[in-house]
C-alpha cells in the first residue's frame, strides 16, 4: 500500500502540474491579446485558440503523471553517459556530419498474420530491426539489453493489385492499432487504393512499453538517441522493402513520427514525399519548454539541457542536409494554439526544408482530427506528389504501371 507520505506527494506534484497548466495558458491567452495578428481573429476565435492550448496543457500534465522523472542519483548516471556519448561522437565526427550515424539497411524481412480492429482487416507485419550500434558507443549496450525493441511491428492494409504506399509514423504514446489506424483514416487511404503502413516507433505499444504509455522520448538522454536511431533505421528498412516492390512511397508522419519522417527524408533521396503534422523537430528544446516548474531550479537542469542539445545534432532534421528539391514534394501542417509542438519549432523546419507547402489551422495538437483544412492540405499533398489522382473531387491513388519483368514480389 502506498505510504500517507508518496500520496502527498503525489498529490502535491498533481497540483503543481495543474498550476503549470493554468499559469502556461494564462500567458498563451495573454499574448494572443498582444499580437496584432491574433487581435484580427476576433474575440470568439481568440476564445477558442486559447481553449485549444488549455486542453494541450491539460495533455501535457497527463503525459508528466505517466512518465515520472528519474532520481537524482539515477538522473546524475544517465547523464554522464549522455555526457560520454557526446565525446564519442565528436570524436568520430559524427556531429559535425551526423548522416554518417545512419547506415542505409537493406530491405526489411517480414513476416505477416492476419488480424482484425473493428471491421478493419490488416497485416500485422513483423521483422528484425536492423538497428545494431557498435557495443563501444556509449548506452548501445544498455540500450540493447534494457530495451524490447529488437523486433518492429507494423499495421499493414495491402491492395491487391501493384499500388502506391504511404507509410504513416505515429506520434507519442501510440503504437496501438485502433488508435493509429483512426489517426491516419488508414481505412479511409486503403479504400481510396493505397496501401498503408504504420510502423510502431522503439519503445511503444508491443515494443515493450505498454499501451498508451510514453518511453520515448523520455529524460534518459542516451536512449532517446539510440531509440531515435532506430526509429530511422527501422522506417528506412520498411522504404528499401517497398522499393524491391517497385511501388512509390510517400512519408507521412504526425508529432514524435513527424521527427522521424523529416530525418528520413534528408537521408532517403528517392523518397517520393513527405508530409508532416504538427511536427517535432527538436525534442531538447520540448523537455526544456515542457519542464515542470519544479524542475526549473534542479542542479543538473542546465547540463541536461546542454547535453539533450548536443545530441540532438545528430537525429533532428535540423541538422541533416535538407531534402533536394528533386526528392519529392515536402509539405507541412500545423497546429496555432499548439502547445505541445510550438509554432516556433514549427517554423525552423519551414526555415530549414526552404520552400515547402504550409498549412496552419486553428486548434491544439490534436485538434487536427476535426480540421478540415488538414484533410484537404493531405489529400492535395497526395495528388501534387503524383501517388494519387483527384477524379472528380475524389481522392484515388495513382495507377501504376506493371512491373519490370525481373520484379518479384515480396510477401
Amino acid at each position: 500500500m502506498q505510504s500517507v507520505a508518496g500520496i502527498g506527494h503525489r498529490m502535491w506534484t498533481i497540483g503543481g502540474d495543474l498550476a503549470d497548466a493554468a499559469s502556461r495558458t494564462v500567458g498563451y491567452a495573454r499574448g494572443l491579446g498582444r499580437d496584432p495578428d491574433a487581435a484580427a481573429d476576433g474575440v470568439l476565435r481568440r476564445v477558442g485558440l486559447t481553449a485549444a492550448a488549455a486542453a494541450d496543457e491539460l495533455l501535457l500534465a497527463t503525459f508528466r503523471q505517466l512518465r515520472a522523472p528519474t532520481g537524482d542519483e539515477g538522473l546524475a548516471s544517465t547523464l554522464e553517459e549522455a555526457a560520454g556519448l557526446v565525446a564519442y561522437l565528436d570524436r568520430n565526427g559524427l556531429l559535425a556530419t551526423p548522416e554518417k550515424f545512419h547506415r542505409a539497411p537493406p530491405p526489411a524481412v517480414m513476416e505477416v498474420r492476419i488480424r482484425r480492429v473493428g471491421r478493419t482487416r490488416f497485416g500485422h507485419a513483423t521483422y528484425a530491426s536492423p538497428y545494431s550500434p557498435d557495443a563501444e558507443i556509449p548506452g548501445a549496450t544498455r540500450f540493447a539489453r534494457d530495451t524490447d525493441n529488437h523486433v518492429v511491428h507494423a499495421w499493414m492494409l495491402r491492395q491487391t493489385v501493384r499500388a502506391p504506399w504511404v507509410v504513416c509514423l505515429h506520434g507519442a504514446g501510440m503504437g496501438d492499432p485502433l488508435a493509429d489506424m483512426f489517426a491516419f483514416r488508414a481505412a479511409h487511404l486503403h479504400s481510396r487504393g493505397f496501401n498503408v503502413a504504420i510502423p510502431v516507433l522503439p519503445h511503444h505499444g508491443p515494443r515493450g512499453a505498454g499501451r498508451f504509455e510514453v518511453a520515448f522520448p523520455s529524460d534518459d538522454l542516451a536512449v532517446n538517441l539510440h531509440a531515435a536511431a532506430q526509429a530511422i533505421a527501422d522506417v528506412r528498412a520498411l522504404l528499401s522493402y517497398i522499393t524491391t516492390c517497385e511501388e512509390p512511397a510517400m512519408l507521412f508522419g504526425i508529432s514524435l513520427g513527424a521527427y522521424v519522417a523529416a530525418a528520413v527524408a534528408a537521408l532517403e533521396p528517392t523518397l517520393t514525399g513527405v508530409i508532416v503534422g504538427v511536427p517535432v523537430v527538436d525534442i531538447s528544446d520540448l523537455m526544456r519548454t515542457h519542464a515542470p516548474s519544479r524542475f526549473l531550479h534542479h542542479p543538473l537542469f542546465d547540463d541536461f539541457c546542454t547535453i539533450a542539445q548536443q545530441l540532438e545534432g545528430v537525429t533532428s532534421a535540423l541538422a541533416l542536409p535538407a531534402p533536394a528539391q528533386r526528392s519529392g514534394t515536402r509539405s507541412i501542417w500545423a497546429g496555432r494554439a499548439d502547445r505541445l509542438v510550438r509554432p516556433s519549432q514549427v517554423r525552423r523546419l519551414i526555415a530549414h526544408w526552404g520552400d515547402p507547402e504550409v498549412s496552419w489551422y486553428a486548434g491544439g495538437h490534436m485538434g487536427f482530427l476535426a480540421a478540415r483544412s488538414v484533410q484537404r492540405h493531405i489529400s492535395n499533398a497526395l495528388v501534387e506528389t503524383g501517388v494519387a489522382e483527384d477524379r472528380k473531387g475524389r481522392l484515388a491513388a495513382a495507377r501504376l504501371d506493371p512491373p519490370s519483368r525481373t520484379t518479384k514480389r515480396p510477401s
